[in-house]
């Protein structure tokens, strides 16, 4: 499970994740794409310690 700080990782760690979020008709006054990548990866590290609870949870 990886659990590394969205906010220290570089952009080029979300280069995929950004590629399938961008829109170039999207004018906006903020990083948009960057924010939600890490949003997103914040998600999927969220989502990781669920599974990981419940699986234990389940052996209980």
């Amino acid at each position: 499970m990886n659990t590394n700080d969205p906010l220290s990782k570089p952009k080029s760690d979300f280069d995929s994740l950004i590629e399938k979020l961008s829109s170039p008709d999207s004018p906006v006054g903020i990083d948009a794409k960057y924010t939600h990548a890490v949003i997103i990866d914040y998600l999927r590290q969220i989502s990781a310690r669920l599974e990981a609870i419940e699986h234990r949870l389940e052996k209980g």
